[in-house]
């Protein structure tokens, strides 16, 4: 008797957890829209063998006893012949930004969670982008960066389906009540920064975007981390060719703002940024404003000399000063990283004093303050910079000269690098939601579209559920929402028809209270016939 395994939008498939002491015949079906093909021939016969005793992995650091799942590798293609709602439950939102929303999905055929990354992709080359960024994290299957598992192209819209990370910001985590931070969790959270970075590198790719915000715990209680985002990733093909413009001031390399040459070790200057602030709580390089900070990176002077340091040893001190090089070729790469003493110290033995949370607190204050004004502007300012440096008729790495066009293209891969995570939001009152502009009463002709617009206040941001009469509306090919970070809120009804003639209703709701809009749809439907007896005339 046949046992479905699994489906795959590739011809290759790796099959896990097959047991030892059987044998197994494989066959595959092709599907489409069309139909199911007959199944192949059947395969040889297959065994495994006992599987061996897997050595210690010291760079599991996990203090859980819940062991880490398998992850399931996929090669993934961008799917053009099915809606993600064809295979996926979407559920609530867990985050918005300009580049679109991220929605929690649930596996229709498994019940598996993972978070749905909605792209608004109107252009050829936001397009070409994404698909990028997809090809990239196929070549990066590592139990260290987050996976994609499935995408999906429908109209303007592209959906990028990963594997969903719960347990928040790394830097958020240490800050909570119930986390005792030592050295030991340091030395416990660069093994694993660095290893899942030497695995980018050796697939020829530089993330460029390493940041605090850009590494996430696997779950709430334990110590393992994933590093996502890619979009900011590059292959680096053609080594000392290749030159940007673009990261977050604070985290980028000296090179990066001198418009030079970039390689493998300008991730590992952004490594020893976030080992400095890990173990002090306090920021090499940070000024009072982006041109300050970016001032700081170029002179690339930074010390030891405030008390943080008097209680880290020796080891770590040494770890930093050897990434924090401005000559990038003095760096260490991720695998000296991990053969250094700090890193190789045994971390389940040694004696580890608590380390003071306040720094890093009045750092993640002070960071999300600076956020407020739109750290994304940062962006411009590298860019800006280089041409006060002379560098405006330079050519970038395509061939197009640096210019404010250029700035403003990289603000939107900025925006897409923040997508995964909860925006900050600037510290204000607290406010109940309510509708600055609600929305209107619309006639429309059956066949043709129907918008609704409002805007919304509130804080914290409201959630927002759209109705149909009594019946919540899901997103679809039919219905998309839109709402964007500064409240503007759209539901667009496409091809409409008799029964969307009906009231709909705009509901925002925050932990401070609800507000609701409402407006009616009216569809004039043309009279079977009605055409014809005029052409007639």
């Amino acid at each position: 008797m046949w046992k479905e395994l699994a489906t795959c939008r590739s011809t290759s498939f790796n099959i896990q957890d097959l047991l030892p002491d059987r044998e197994y015949k494989f066959r595959v079906r092709a599907i489409n829209v069309y139909g199911t093909s007959e199944p192949s021939q059947e395969s040889e016969l297959t065994s495994v063998g006992e599987k061996p005793e897997e050595p210690k992995d010291e760079v599991e650091v996990s203090d859980d006893d819940e062991k880490e799942p398998e992850v399931d590798y996929r090669t993934v293609t961008v799917n053009t012949e099915q809606k993600v709602s064809d295979l996926y439950n979407i559920e609530e939102r867990l985050g918005s930004g300009k580049f679109g929303q991220v929605f929690r999905l649930v596996e229709k055929k498994t019940g598996k969670i993972w978070a749905g990354k909605f792209f608004k992709a109107y252009s050829a080359k936001e397009k070409e982008n994404i698909r990028e960024e997809i090809s990239i994290m196929n070549c990066l299957h590592h139990p260290k960066l987050v996976q994609c598992v499935d995408a999906f192209e429908e109209k303007a819209n592209i959906v990028m389906v990963l594997e969903i990370v719960s347990g928040g910001e790394l830097f958020e985590r240490i800050i909570d009540e119930d986390f005792e931070l030592t050295e030991r969790e340091c030395i416990q959270y660069m093994r694993q920064i660095s290893e899942g970075v030497a695995y980018i590198h050796k697939q020829g790719i530089v993330h460029l975007d390493l940041k605090p915000e850009n590494i996430m715990c696997v779950n709430k209680t334990g110590t393992r981390i994933k590093l996502i985002d890619f979009g900011l990733a590059r292959r680096l093909e053609n080594a000392g060719s290749l030159k940007v413009l673009f990261g977050t001031p604070e985290f980028v390399a000296p090179e990066v703002i001198n418009y030079e040459p970039i390689s493998y070790a300008t991730d590992m200057w952004s490594i020893g940024v976030i080992c400095y602030i890990l173990v002090s709580g306090l920021s090499p390089f940070m000024g009072d404003n982006d041109n300050e900070t970016l001032a700081n990176v170029t002179s690339a002077t930074w010390d030891f000399d405030d008390e943080a340091f008097d209680e880290i040893s020796e080891d770590a001190k040494d770890f930093i000063s050897n990434l924090l090089k401005k000559d990038m070729k003095n760096r260490l790469n991720c695998t000296q990283c991990l053969q250094h003493p700090w890193l190789m110290k045994d971390t389940k033995n040694m004696e580890a004093k608590k380390l003071s949370k306040d720094r890093m607190k009045k750092y993640m204050a002070r960071r999300k303050w600076q956020k407020t004004g739109n750290a994304v502007r940062a962006i411009g300012r590298l860019s800006s910079m280089a041409m006060i440096s002379g560098l405006s008729g330079r050519k970038s790495s395509t061939g197009s000269p640096t210019s404010p066009l250029n700035a403003e293209k990289l603000e939107s891969e900025e925006d897409v690098s923040q997508a995964f995570l909860e925006a900050v939001a600037e510290e204000k009152p607290h406010i109940k939601p309510y509708f600055s502009k609600t929305i209107l009463d619309l006639e429309v002709v059956e066949g043709s579209a129907a918008r609704f617009d409002c805007k919304i206040e509130g804080y914290p941001d409201p959630e927002v559920v759209w109705f149909k009469d009594d019946q919540s509306i899901r997103e679809s090919r039919h219905f998309q929402i839109d709402y964007d970070e500064d409240g503007n809120c759209s539901l667009i009804i496409s091809d409409v028809c008799g029964d969307d003639d009906a009231k709909y209703t705009c509901k925002a709701v925050n932990s401070l209270g609800e507000a609701t809009c409402t407006a009616e749809l009216i569809v004039e439907t043309m009279e079977e016939g009605e055409g014809e007896g005029e052409e007639e005339e």
